[in-house]
């Protein structure tokens, strides 16, 4: 053996227990602990998106010039919910002789509407007076007497008809949230006020869409279950039905309101949870896209709740119920999970959802890709998720693998001026199958998934 070539082996051993050393004092990176898993089955599809969980309730500006409309515009934005509160307290509102502002601010909520294709909420308790802020002197049908409220709800028709607000993309909310503070009377007075409230506005306008009762509470609730009894006993029930989950599961309360229904032989053209997340985690990007994942599971609509109040930061006139940042009007990471929703094309796609994380999940043969939007519980375990695509399409996996891009929506109350992109590369398609691991370590974040050629 020549010397150089036993230099070189010296050398060589000397690296080796060199990098055997390294490798000893490096700490050891544990495996994340299995938490969660969801299954896409792409032979199941079905539906073209409507993307009917993006909305909020207020969230503009009171002149409606901010956010800007692109914001609005770029998520998709299907349903606006207002009626003025809070604008000329402690006497604002009808019942106050403060009515003008409240209307002006409607008509202008509407016109923003249109401009998304969004359809407009209109919430008469606000724009009575009733708003948890304002003064309220007297309740529609107080001492037994309705005049007030027959002239409040002429007052409403004629405007709305002068401002080409009679169509089906305005709703007629008939009160906020009657089963707490919002209404300041018996259950029985609210009953009567929706009944002549109701048979007003459809003879004055049969094509209008009426809602409610928008309750703070689940249809198993027994304030909601007499007030089932009551509409169908008095013909009113509405077009819509709609409650708040605050928090809740817009899934499993749609499931128990559909048994309800059936049981009392009625039928309605559409549920809608018009308030969905409570204040704090549930408006962070991962428990916002769970929620949007149980609105598309039971094909309910859904707004944001809002949680500003007067004097506060941010208040009820901006956001977009927590989307953006106050006064700044940047994106914040739940933004991008609405973005992100509203980029989805194509069909609907099957997903068995997780104990607790679910997604939305789209095919798109034309565009060749498929987007799934994924979101998790508000509390939920973290830790590693896995997201198994089943029977995936020829036009995705043909050439025995597929592109995966998974992208982070990170939980922060700050400017984040898009996803970040966790990996993108490409996975081997085994039995027509292939499975996406995502360490999950923020249950308050969600993930985007694509897949392409």
């Amino acid at each position: 053996m020549s010397a150089r070539i036993l230099r070189s082996l010296r050398t060589c051993v000397a690296l080796a227990v060199l990098a055997a050393a390294c490798l000893a004092v490096q700490p050891v990176r544990a495996a994340y602990a299995a938490a969660d898993a969801m299954t896409v089955d792409m032979a199941l599809y079905g539906g073209t998106p409507t993307y009917r969980a993006s909305g909020f309730i207020y969230g503009l500006s009171q002149n409606t010039t901010t956010p800007s409309v692109s914001l609005q515009t770029q998520i998709k934005t299907r349903e606006m919910r207002a009626g003025g509160s809070q604008i000329g307290c402690p006497n604002g509102g009808w019942v106050n002789g403060a009515y003008t502002a409240r209307w002006n601010f409607e008509k202008s909520y509407y016109a923003r509407a249109k401009q998304s294709g969004a359809h407009v909420e209109m919430i008469l308790a606000a724009l009575w007076a009733s708003d948890g802020v304002c003064n309220v002197p007297s309740w529609p049908g107080d001492g037994g007497n309705w005049t007030a409220y027959t002239n409040f709800i002429n007052q409403i028709i004629g405007d709305a008809r002068a401002s080409g607000m009679t169509g089906s993309d305005v709703r007629w909310d008939m009160w906020n949230e009657p089963n707490i503070f919002f209404w300041g009377r018996s259950q029985a007075q609210y009953l009567e006020m929706v009944r002549r409230g109701t048979l007003q506005i459809r003879a004055a306008l049969p094509g209008a869409v009426i809602e409610g009762p928008s309750c703070a509470c689940t249809p198993s609730n027994s304030w909601f279950i007499t007030y089932l009894d009551y509409v169908k006993a008095n013909g009113v029930v509405p077009n819509i039905l709609s409650w708040h989950d605050l928090p809740g599961d817009p899934a499993a309360d749609a499931a128990s309101l559909n048994s309800e229904l059936a049981a009392r032989g009625m039928s309605v053209s559409g549920f809608d949870v018009n308030e969905y997340g409570a204040f704090g985690a549930e408006q962070q990007p991962g428990p916002s896209a769970w929620y949007i994942s149980r609105l598309e599971r039971c094909n309910c609509d859904g707004a944001r709740a809002n949680w500003g109040m007067v004097g506060q930061t941010p208040s009820l006139y901006d956001t977009m119920g927590w989307l953006v940042t106050s006064n700044a009007n940047q994106t914040m990471g739940q933004w991008w999970v609405y973005q992100r929703y509203a980029s989805q094309t194509g069909l609907r796609t099957n997903i068995t959802p997780g104990s607790t994380h679910d997604g939305i999940v789209f095919q798109d043969s034309g565009a060749r890709r498929s987007v799934a939007v994924l979101g998790a519980k508000a509390g939920a375990s973290t830790g590693s998720i896995t997201l198994r695509y089943a029977n995936l399409p020829s036009y995705l996996g043909g050439s025995g693998s597929v592109n995966v891009l998974v992208e982070r929506m990170p939980s922060t109350n700050a400017y984040v001026s898009g996803p970040t992109t966790v990996s993108n590369s490409r996975a081997t398609v085994s039995g027509n199958s292939v499975t996406v691991t995502i360490n999950w370590t923020n249950a308050l974040d969600a993930y985007a998934v694509t897949l392409t050629p």
